[in-house]
């Protein structure tokens, strides 16, 4: 089998069993333009997966995640080559680097939440296609809710039942769906943007569903979204001053999000070990594993996790 047949046939495969595969595509597309699409898969070598691992995931001498994301891809289409009988051994160097430093995600205090919030309505003086309004509603949804940041991009009016207190999210990553229900606050902020939104709308005349639309009536892109980010991050003195490998992401809304409600479930007494499922049904996780990936160990949270413990003993 060539290995361009080899990853039309794998591609298929992952993406009939639900799976979103653009990421997994993208690398083993690279992977057969380095080896040669139409050469044999059973003719390529350890040494070619080797050069190839290094020529995009080496830098400065040490290993990068994205050398072991390659990795992963190609060792998947091997696995699911190996037991169709297309090929007897895997081609991928039997043994791997030192995986890079666990990556920590950011965990924005009460008062930077603040001032990211406030500063959306005001990080551009000049002439703009995005509403501050807009951007500033994006970010507090995205962290109030723990939203993925383009589960906010894609939120539409009619995912949201104003009535019950219910978001609906709809085909999200690995195509899955869930219902959120949302408190009092955050409704109430929901609903004076979908007002607000009315009115706005109706002026440039758009007929487009979804939420969150720029002053041309399209929707608001992921891109867009990110970039204003950014340049909030800057305007509000939002930084990270340890020694990551990048600046305080979007991303970390959700982390930041997952971490502080643990944090106040431990203040409420609550037994956390129980309402653990309940958080990773409500961020769109299939196991506890996912939604662990999400809570940093703040100074806030080993408090509260210790008075839960010293309470427990000394009763």
């Amino acid at each position: 089998m060539k290995v361009n047949e080899a990853i039309t046939q794998y591609i298929d495969y992952r993406s009939n069993l639900g799976e979103k595969v653009r990421t997994i595509k993208y690398l083993l597309l690279g992977f057969g333009k380095y080896v040669g699409f139409d050469n044999e898969l059973v003719t390529i070598t350890e040494d070619s997966c080797s050069k190839y691992l290094d020529f995009k995931g080496i830098q400065n001498g040490k290993a990068t995640s994205y050398w072991f994301c390659i990795y992963s891809a190609i060792e998947g289409l091997y696995q699911w080559a190996i037991v169709r009988g297309y090929v007897e051994n895997c081609a991928l160097p039997k043994y791997k680097p030192n995986e890079p430093e666990i990556f920590k995600p950011y965990i924005y205090s009460n008062d930077e939440l603040k001032r990211l919030f406030s500063t959306a309505v005001s990080y551009r003086k000049c002439f703009n296609i995005l509403y501050p309004e807009v951007i500033q509603t994006m970010l507090k949804v995205t962290y109030s809710l723990g939203f993925r940041p383009s589960e906010t991009v894609n939120l539409h009016v009619n995912d949201i039942d104003i009535t019950n207190g219910i978001v609906y999210i709809r085909e999200t990553k690995f195509y899955k769906s869930r219902m959120i229900p949302v408190g009092d606050q955050v409704l109430s902020m929901i609903k004076q943007y979908v007002s607000w939104r009315a009115n706005v709308v109706r002026t440039i005349t758009s007929t487009d569903n979804h939420m969150f639309l720029d002053k041309k009536g399209q929707p608001v892109k992921l891109s867009a979204l990110q970039q204003a980010f950014r340049l909030i991050c800057d305007m509000a003195d939002v930084h990270r001053n340890d020694a990551s490998r990048c600046d305080v992401r979007l991303q970390d809304l959700r982390h930041t999000f997952a971490t502080n409600r643990i944090t106040q479930w431990y203040k409420e007494g609550k037994n956390v070990q129980t309402l653990l499922p309940v958080l990773s049904t409500y961020l769109g996780h299939c196991n506890l594993d996912s939604t662990a990936v999400y809570i940093s160990f703040t100074d806030n949270l080993l408090a509260e996790a210790s008075n839960k413990f010293k309470s427990y003993v000394e009763t």
